[in-house]
């Protein structure tokens, strides 16, 4: 018989939960209903909708479509060799990282070729380093004179 007692017991609390949560959920929805029919008779809510789901960015398949969004490319002043030698090149050339050859090493650098070589190897990427030593902004003239500067 105290097992049949326990079980009503359960089932009462279980139930008075149960409903207990039920009643908040309708609550918390009516509330919710009201704060967003609120937000909505604001005036410039439909412009704030739209920008808050407007497409953040874009695909393009055609190559005339990327360059008419393409922002347009800033100018800026050449920059001399030691310049590209300070902004890119040092980081591995100062210290032989990744077998770099070093700045003022003529050992490291003769077998690699001649200056044009070495100008189109760094232009294109070599081994661990990426074309144009990782800034595709440098023009050839730039990775030439900072060659010439790493030689020197």
């Amino acid at each position: 018989m105290d097992s049949h007692q326990h079980d009503k017991v359960f089932i009462r609390t279980f139930a008075g939960v149960l409903g207990f949560l039920v009643a908040f959920t309708i609550v918390i929805s009516i509330i919710a209903r009201a704060i967003s029919a609120e937000v909505d008779h604001e005036e410039g809510a439909a412009a704030r909708l739209e920008s808050r789901i407007k497409p953040v960015g874009g695909v393009f398949t055609d190559e005339k479509a990327l360059l008419a969004a393409a922002p347009a490319p800033v100018a800026r002043a050449a920059l001399s060799g030691a310049d590209v030698v300070a902004k890119v090149c040092g980081a591995c050339h100062g210290t032989g990282l990744l077998n770099a050859p070093k700045i003022g090493d003529k050992s490291a650098w003769t077998p690699r070729g001649n200056l044009a070589q070495l100008t189109a190897s760094a232009i294109k990427g070599k081994g661990q380093m990426p074309p144009r030593g990782g800034d595709p902004e440098l023009t050839d003239d730039e990775i030439k004179a900072a060659i010439q500067q790493m030689l020197k």
